[in-house]
């Protein structure tokens, strides 16, 4: 680069020279000229000479810059690599991070939805309970171990191992105390109370009336369960708090089920009245049904078979050829239908056989629907029972749902009572239908068996009749 500057230098004096030789030449000597252009050689050569010196110099020291900038630059590179490569890291690192906090919170969130859940469960095992009765205040604390938003912590864990440890503690005990509960007259009383588990109690007022308890919806008060309660069960309870006795009548449905329903009987109306009004048209089938199987049975026990002694005695009058003796004694036993048919075929006495058999078949159609009155009619009611009582299940479901569609389904024990009155009218149209179904058939077998017995009568009459006109 320096060399280039020089040359450049030169050539520049040289045509400066030049272009000056032309006005000097003319006015001063050759001589002076070419000392003029000699000393401007010479001090264009030092010149050059400062010049590249200069160009050296400066060179050098852009050099020296630039060498340090890219000394510099290489440092800030390996700075920003290592910085970089501390981004990366601490990225990777805060991934990493978020992944165990994310793992952790599903953790955290499962074991709190864990200890809500068996709260709600405890909450459910509280209610109906005998136990909460004597600790009410353990339904509070789940009640708001159940709602509140805060993670509920160990302490919450804890109050839920001591709940549970509790109710399995407490079920394996007789506990005898003296507490308050809602009486039969439905005030509040005071009275000796006994709790077996949380399956059964019972109560003692200060005037000896005993009887069972049932915990309200809550479990925290007990009630008295109204009705008369049976010898044998209050017996076995008196002598249960008097201690002359360890046995005790118990609940094996644990809410009282069993001992309402013992004690709390409905008559037949009032069930009836449950049932709707589909009900009295069931209980008119009933007593239908009932009139024609007892008008049925009276009628055809009357008309017993024939025996042997009386169709004898008629076959002996015919031999004889008595036949209006034989047609006065069928008169006497007119209460057996064999006898009513032999008195039609005796009225033909003398005719061909083909006559007389067809004087039988007359007298036994004639006789038939005497016997079979009112059997179609009693299977009709049989079949008609059940169909009524689907009817009033159909029509109280129907009942139920409009009642749900009104009020919701907050309370599951409205919905089951109304399902089982509504399905009250198809028990009893069962009921019903099963003893109709098989007193029809009976009297069916009944009167089949009295035709048997006129055809096998008939026949044999009449055989002896053709033998006696031969």
């Amino acid at each position: 680069m320096a060399n280039q500057l020089k040359k450049i230098t030169v050539i520049l004096s040289v045509m400066f020279l030049v272009a000056l030789s032309g006005s000097v030449i003319a006015a001063e000597e050759w001589g002076q000229v070419a000392q003029q252009i000699e000393n401007d050689q010479t001090q264009a050569v030092k010149d050059a000479a400062e010049t590249e010196q200069l160009a050296t110099m400066d060179s050098a020291a852009l050099e020296q810059e630039l060498a340090q900038l890219k000394a510099e630059e290489k440092r800030a590179q390996g700075a920003y690599d290592a910085l970089r490569a501390e981004f990366e890291r601490l990225q990777k690192e805060e991934a990493n991070l978020r992944t165990e906090l994310t793992d952790e919170q599903a953790e955290i969130d499962s074991i709190e939805g864990t200890i809500r859940g068996t709260a709600d469960d405890a909450i459910t095992l509280s209610r109906d309970n005998f136990i909460t009765a004597e600790y009410p205040d353990r339904t509070e604390v789940l009640n708001e171990l159940s709602t509140q938003k805060k993670f509920p912590g160990l302490e919450g864990i804890k109050t839920l191992v001591d709940f549970f440890f509790q109710e399995m503690e407490e079920q394996g005990q007789i506990k005898r105390r003296t507490g308050e509960f809602i009486g039969p007259d439905g005030k509040i009383t005071t009275g000796d109370i006994i709790r077996i588990g949380r399956i059964t109690a019972y109560y003692r007022l200060p005037d000896g009336n005993i009887g069972f308890l049932l915990p309200d919806s809550s479990g925290q008060n007990l009630i008295a369960v109204t009705g008369e309660i049976g010898y044998s069960a209050k017996k076995n309870i008196k002598a249960f708090f008097n201690e002359t006795s360890n046995v005790a009548p118990i609940d094996p449905s644990a809410t009282g089920g069993a001992f309402s329903e013992f004690t709390e009987g409905e008559n037949l109306w009032e069930w009836m009245a449950k049932g709707g009004p589909v009900m009295y048209f069931i209980f008119a089938v009933a007593c239908l049904a009932a009139l024609i199987a007892i008008e049925r049975t009276i009628v055809l026990g009357s008309k017993s078979r024939a025996s042997e002694k009386v169709i004898n005695e008629i076959k002996e009058l015919a031999k004889q050829n008595k036949y209006k003796e034989a047609r006065d004694y069928c008169s006497l036993k007119s209460r057996v239908p064999t006898c009513q048919m032999l008195e039609g075929v005796l009225q033909h006495e003398g005719e061909s056989q083909e006559v007389l058999e067809n004087s039988l078949q007359e007298s036994i159609l004639k006789i038939l629907p005497k016997l079979e009155r009112w059997l179609g009619a009693l299977s009709l009611l049989g079949a008609i029972a059940p169909l009524l009582g689907l009817l009033g299940t159909v029509t109280g479901m129907i009942t139920v749902f409009q009642v749900i569609t009104t009020a919701g389904t907050g309370d599951p024990r409205l919905m089951a009572g109304g399902i089982s009155e509504a399905l009250l009218t198809t028990q009893f149209g069962l009921i019903l239908a099963v003893p109709v179904m098989l007193i029809h058939h009976l009297l069916e077998r009944q009167v089949d068996g009295i035709i048997y017995d006129m055809q096998e009568k008939g026949t044999s009459f009449i055989v002896t009749m053709i033998k006696q006109k031969a």
